[in-house]
């Protein structure tokens, strides 16, 4: 005789022990805190960094000047000057932007956000190589290679801190609420 399932017939439940479900908000730990904290730091630096080019305007134009020989002159001058400053602002303000947004995804347990940060932190590191080989060829190390240096070592810290041992587990996938897997899958190595 066929089994029938109606309203007073129980679902068919396996025995068995089942697996908690992780259905509990995650506490990040403390190396994950860490990191947010040093991330947001991070975007302190490059708006500080921001903030010291905005004083080198003199600076950048005898540079301009310099470079075309004098025949830039006046407005032209001018546009140059300004141009290379907002380029500067709007980086920078990218840059801080994306630092907070990274320390948010970060801190949530969301694993791409780390991998992400880490290939952000790869970037300015080859930025950086860049940047100092060429402040060194043209004897113009200052202040800049000290936020740069700044930057890279407070990028470096939060990789290390998202990477730890003590971070993995908050970024490992959760089981789904409600989520009860078939008891025996995923088969247990012997």
């Amino acid at each position: 005789m066929p089994q029938s399932y109606g309203p007073s017939a129980p679902y068919p439940v396996p025995a068995g022990p089942y697996p908690p479900v992780d259905a509990a908000p995650r506490v990040a730990p403390q190396s994950v805190q860490i990191a947010f904290y040093v991330m947001l730091t991070g975007a302190v630096v490059t708006l500080l960094a921001m903030a010291y080019s905005l004083t080198m305007l003199d600076e950048v134009r005898s540079n301009a000047l310099d470079a075309s020989g004098g025949v830039l002159r006046g407005d032209d001058l001018d546009l140059l000057v300004y141009a290379s400053i907002g380029g500067g602002v709007v980086s920078s303000l990218v840059t801080a932007g994306l630092w907070v947004w990274m320390a948010f995804v970060c801190r949530a347990g969301k694993n791409w956000g780390r991998i992400t940060g880490t290939v952000f932190f790869g970037l300015n590191a080859l930025f950086y190589v860049f940047g100092t080989v060429m402040a060194m060829v043209t004897a113009t190390a200052g202040i800049a290679l000290v936020f740069s240096t700044v930057t890279l070592a407070v990028g470096l810290a939060a990789v290390i801190l998202l990477w730890n041992g003590m971070s993995g587990p908050y970024f490992a996938p959760r089981t789904p609420q409600g989520y009860q897997p078939y008891p025996g899958y995923p088969p247990v190595a012997p």
